[in-house]
């Protein structure tokens, strides 16, 4: 979900008592988020779900943390495996892709205070009485 990319070491964590084993930077891939992820997904590098659309929680909450998410992907825990290094991109399109290994990328910032502001032609006209 969203426009961004990273790349990170998978940790496949398949049930919520694990969390404590997720370590700063990883690709989180699990079957699904709840509240109680937020605290690993906020150290995250990427979130990867089995199951979700774009109103779940892992979608609201990676787009809420700037953390690019693959959700929906049916088999991502099978998939992938803890260690594998991997590339999360959702700056393609609607489709998030998963690349194996680190892929070079580069980010683009625009600050917006520099594009200043559009010109607008504002027309008025006057109602019509009847």
């Amino acid at each position: 979900m969203g426009d961004k990319i990273a790349t990170g070491r998978v940790r496949v964590i398949k049930s919520a008592q694990f969390i404590g084993q997720f370590q700063d930077g990883e690709v989180l891939v699990t079957n699904k988020t709840a509240p109680d992820w937020q605290p690993i997904m906020k150290k995250a590098a990427a979130v990867i779900t089995n199951r979700g659309g774009r109103t779940c929680h892992t979608a609201i909450v990676s787009r809420e943390l700037g953390v690019p998410a693959i959700v929906g992907t049916e088999h991502g825990t099978e998939a992938l495996k803890d260690g594998q290094i991997v590339t999360v991109s959702c700056a393609e399109g609607d489709t998030g892709f998963v690349y194996d290994g680190a892929l070079p990328f580069e980010v683009k910032r625009t600050s917006l205070s520099t594009l200043g502001h559009p010109r607008t032609k504002v027309m008025m006209s006057k109602a019509s009485a009847h």
